[in-house]
């Protein structure tokens, strides 16, 4: 059955992000009927010239990032020729995840908090799979996201004898961030020594060695791990912690305790009647050996059952991982730069075309503009697009709390100016 997913603007809740592309936006305001021909090909270019603005600055900031993630990188394949010092890589580290956390508010991502983490592990997952995780085995832990919807799937409903499907309505994150580092293995035994004085230190490294026991032998504290995944529910965002470890729900256990203990019970019932009346010693062996295979395949259900969990697991993350380490920080750069370029591109259009507008009137006319247009609700960050025009020389805030912008000519002008400033040398700025 296909899954649909159910925008929850309907239920009042709004973005930050605006869920059209860029270039559809700009298709759009060009094709207004309003403009002159001369003023079309002017917001054209105002368009093309801010666009390559933003991206060459966010390729700086790429660079950075990538600069910074280098040493804590896990499919790094470049020699690092540099051996940095503990406290350098700390410095590396704190820049690393303030820059990232960054990066994530520009493309309108929003921060998941430990509460938030503890209570989705808490909900229970309508797929039948079950997993604990040990957060306290991270050193670093930060989990975003964007957007948030609805998913309805239907699943055979036991109570109908699974003649009939039952409605589930399952929340989701659209797009969930994850980054994850692993505590040193001497860090997380001291802990755990720490918080029981009773545990040896042999018994602590068997047990921190134990939850990691599915981990890369290769892992080290250093490594930053960096995941993207779309339309995760929220009952199931345990499935993207790697440390995880499958249980069974209390209904499989039942299940497998009836079937498993009925066959063990009745295969021994039948073993002990066989050895009654046996006359010969291979009889006895025979029903001996009978026995040993029927508590044998009761052992193999119970791993069947587990293998069938963890394929689900598997086929989960492989349909919905969207990217991975480096290539999380290469996807959020092309994400922040859309966001922030469509945010200024439509307060620039409506400044430049409707005038005395104040942030209060802009930001509901854009909001306005973007329900009646694309019919989504969305929350506008007029404060970061006026902020923008503002960094970028084009807009003025008069006493009175109205809004001008730059006339088309002189702002393509400006642009272009700042354009050409970036790649002259210091030296040339200066004069």
């Amino acid at each position: 059955m296909e899954h649909i997913i159910l925008d929850t603007a309907e239920s009042g809740e709004l973005k930050r992000f605006i869920p059209v592309s860029k270039q559809t936006i700009i298709m759009d305001l060009l094709n207004a009927p309003h403009w002159s021909e001369d003023e079309r090909k002017l917001f054209d270019i105002f368009c093309a010239i801010f666009s390559a603005l933003y991206h060459f600055k966010f390729h700086y900031h790429f660079e950075t990032l990538k600069y910074c993630y280098m040493p804590f990188n896990p499919d790094a394949d470049v020699i690092l020729t540099q051996q940095h010092s503990d406290t350098k890589k700390q410095e590396l580290h704190a820049t690393f995840i303030q820059e990232l956390e960054n990066l994530l508010n520009n493309a309108n991502y929003e921060k998941l908090t430990k509460t938030d983490v503890n209570s989705a592990l808490e909900e229970e997952s309508p797929y039948g799979v079950s997993v604990s995780v040990d957060l306290d085995d991270y050193a670093d832990m930060i989990l975003y996201y964007r957007g948030t919807a609805t998913k309805v799937d239907y699943q055979r409903d036991w109570k109908w004898l699974f003649l009939k499907k039952k409605e589930l309505k399952v929340p989701i994150y659209q797009r969930l961030l994850v980054l994850l580092r692993f505590k040193q293995e001497d860090e997380r035994v001291k802990e755990l020594l720490s918080k029981d004085e009773k545990l040896t230190e042999k018994k602590a490294r068997k047990q921190v060695k134990n939850s990691r026991a599915t981990l890369p032998a290769s892992l080290t504290g250093d490594m930053i791990f960096l995941k993207l995944f779309k339309n995760i529910p929220r009952c199931d965002i345990e499935m993207l912690f790697p440390n995880q470890h499958v249980r069974l729900k209390l209904f499989d256990k039942i299940k497998l305790a009836v079937t498993g203990g009925g066959g063990t019970i009745g295969g021994i019932f039948i073993t002990v009647t066989k050895v009654a009346a046996a006359a010969n010693p291979f009889a006895l062996i025979g029903a001996f050996v009978g026995l040993i295979g029927v508590i044998f395949r009761q052992i193999m259900s119970i791993f069947q059952h587990r293998t069938k969990y963890m394929m689900v697991l598997s086929q989960s993350l492989y349909f919905h991982n969207l990217d991975n380490n480096q290539g999380v920080i290469s996807y959020l750069i092309d994400t922040a730069e859309e966001e922030e370029c469509k945010e200024a591109i439509l307060a620039y259009y409506f400044l430049a075309t409707h005038k005395n507008y104040t942030q209060e009137a802009l930001d509901k006319a854009i909001e306005k503009y973007v329900s009646d247009k694309y019919q989504v609700g969305i929350d506008f960050e007029v404060e970061d697009g006026l902020q923008k025009l503002h960094n970028e020389g084009l807009l003025t805030k008069h006493a009175d709390g109205s809004l001008q912008v730059l006339k088309l000519q002189e702002a393509c002008e400006c642009l272009d100016k700042q354009w050409d400033e970036f790649f002259q040398p210091a030296n040339e700025k200066n004069r």
